[in-house]
């Protein structure tokens, strides 16, 4: 997962940059817009944009991204500013979140894993098909041969991200970060994977031809 962030206190972008990496994310990190733009090749996951940024307004950076380069990925902005009627401003023109200063590591990346979550959550199909299984995300239930299967919000999850790409090899870190997505990765064990796994396997039986190598990759194979 691919995260730019705009943000000109270089203190604080270089600390946010290392918590973030540390967590799986793959970070850009600009001081100023003009370096932001003209390094723009590919589109981030997710964009984190300071609205105090000396050298362009970051509402025209804002409208630019969605409206010029036609970006919907989620954008959070951050500020020191806190009143209610700033955030509900800010958070009607394009931006999909708001963090007020100073923030801690653990709730940006809580925030920025709702933000992917919820984005993650209208870019896709209604419903995910995987043989006789089909997973209504509308209604948030799992059928299997037409008959409803009882799954945990956490299953629910986990059968999401693997339907979703079937046939790719999965890691187990971009499990934890996908259905664990509320917990700091290294709280997550291992044994919470597998009985996870296990679980599902049962409850969707053979239909679900899961494949695990090393206990670190993760296939479900078409």
């Amino acid at each position: 997962m691919k995260i730019s962030i705009i943000e000109d206190e270089k203190i604080l972008a270089s600390k946010t940059e290392i918590k973030l990496k540390r967590n799986w994310f793959s970070v850009e990190v600009f001081n100023d817009i003009k370096s932001f733009k003209k390094n723009l090749v590919f589109q981030s996951d997710l964009y984190i944009i300071d609205i105090s940024l000396p050298d362009w307004d970051w509402l025209e950076l804002i409208q630019w991204l969605r409206e010029e380069k036609n970006i919907d990925s989620p954008i959070i902005i951050t500020s020191w500013y806190g009143d209610k009627e700033r955030k509900v401003y800010w958070l009607n023109i394009w931006a999909d979140d708001y963090l007020e200063k100073p923030y801690s590591p653990e709730e940006l990346i809580a925030r920025i894993r709702s933000a992917i979550r919820r984005w993650y959550k209208i870019k896709q199909s209604s419903k995910l098909y995987y043989k006789d299984v089909v997973l209504d995300l509308t209604k948030n239930k799992i059928t299997k041969s037409w008959i409803e299967i009882e799954l945990t919000s956490r299953e629910m999850q986990f059968v999401e991200i693997m339907i979703y790409n079937a046939w790719k090899l999965i890691t187990k870190a971009q499990i934890i970060n996908s259905v664990w997505w509320e917990y700091d990765p290294s709280l997550v064990s291992d044994n919470n994977v597998n009985v996870t796994i296990s679980r599902v396997r049962k409850k969707l039986w053979d239909d679900f031809k899961l494949k695990t190598y090393i206990n670190k990759w993760y296939i479900l194979e078409k």
